[in-house]
Formats: structure tokens, sequence, C-alpha cells
């Protein structure tokens, strides 16, 4: 009796699809295993839906993914304190961004893909950009600020993606003796401090340099 009910709800679910309860059931494979590749074969499973009965939703993969992506994105600016001067506004986008990537670090892939970046991605890069302008920076600085901002932060957060800070320090340890004696002989006295430092503090760190940084470029203009 239970078996035949299962069956009759497995049956009735893709008739129930939506936008919304796709881009959910990506969500949820994401809370369960945030490094596994996003594939919709995976999430027409977790619906119970064959893979083709996603596309009645959506018009091509790329919007789909871009759904998805834009949900794990979107409350980037909500975290934004809006009266915060904009070296705190700066600093709140790096912050989010680096938070909600790591804790989907399946969506990274997602950002581009075959040539085209994801027009969700480049909203959440348009919220840096309104606030870098709020600094006086206009042009040409105002554009390698933005992308100043944007590589730095991403850059530390492709590193945590694939392995963590204590990771990458305990892993840099492991292979010291491997190293060659010059190498070594530079590297190795600073492991004990690099053992100490944690991901957040680190990031921190990274966020008010780049932040004293573009004070200064703001000031000279």
């Amino acid at each position: 009796m239970r078996a035949a009910a299962t069956a009759k709800r497995r049956v009735g679910r893709p008739a129930r699809l939506s936008r919304e309860a796709i881009v959910e059931a990506a969500l949820a494979l994401l809370e369960r295993a945030p490094h596994d590749p996003l594939t919709v074969a995976r999430i027409a499973d977790e619906v119970g839906a064959v893979p083709a009965a996603l596309y009645r939703h959506f018009a091509s993969l790329d919007e789909l993914l871009d759904g998805v992506l834009g949900r794990v994105l979107g409350s980037v600016e909500l975290e934004i304190r809006r009266r915060a001067p904009w070296q705190e506004q700066i600093r709140d986008w790096m912050r989010s961004l680096r938070d909600h990537l790591l804790r989907y670090p399946a969506v990274l892939p997602l950002i581009g893909r075959r040539g085209r970046t994801s027009p969700a991605w480049l909203d959440a890069c348009s919220v840096q950009v309104e606030i870098l302008e709020r600094s006086g920076l206009r042009g040409a600085l105002l554009a390698r600020a933005h992308l100043w901002i944007l590589e730095t932060t991403m850059g530390v957060v492709m590193q945590e993606a694939s392995l963590s800070l204590p990771e990458q320090i305990a892993a840099a340890r492991v292979s010291l003796p491997q190293m060659s004696g010059a190498g070594r002989a530079r590297l190795a006295p600073l492991m004990t401090h690099l053992a100490k430092v944690d991901g957040d503090a680190f990031f921190a760190f990274v966020s008010d340099r780049a932040i004293a940084a573009l004070v200064d470029l703001s000031e000279a203009r």
C-alpha cells in the first residue's frame, strides 16, 4: 500500500514542476553535496522527473543554471549595509560574495560556460560597481578598481574552494622535504606563522588592504 502511494506521488510530481521547484531542488543538492557538479540529470532526479521535463520551464540549460546561480548570489546585495560608508559596503560585498561561493563551490563553474558569462554573475558584480561610484571613481579608474577588487576576491575564493587555508598550509608542510634546498630554506621558517593564520582573518586582512588602496586611489584622482 505504501509502495503504491509512493509510486503514485512520483508519477504525479513532474506535473507539478515549476521554475521555483526546480531551482529549490538544485539548491537542496548543493546543500547536501556542495562540491559535486550540478547537472541536469541530478536536478531532474531530485524532482522525480526526466531531464527533458525541466526544459518545459527553462528555455535552455544556460537559463536553468543562471537561475540557480542567481539564487545563490541574490542575497549578496541584501547583505550590504545600505547606510554604511562606501568603504564598509565594499567590505560587505567582498565578504558576502566569498561566503556564498564557498558555501556552494559547485556553482563556480556556472559563472562562465562555453564562452558565455552568466548574467546572474554580472548582476552581482554590478552591485560592486555602484558602490565604487560612491567613492567618486569614474571611467578608466572605476573600471580598473572594479576589476582589481573582483579579481582579488575571486583569487582567494578559488584557492579556498579547492583547499581551505589550513589545508593549503598542511599540504605545503608535507611537501617541504621535496622542495629544493634554497626554496625550503626560504619557506620553512614561515610555516609556524602560516599555520596560525585563520581563513576569515586572512580575508579580512586582504579586504582591509584593498580598501585602504581604494581610498588612496579615490583621494588622488
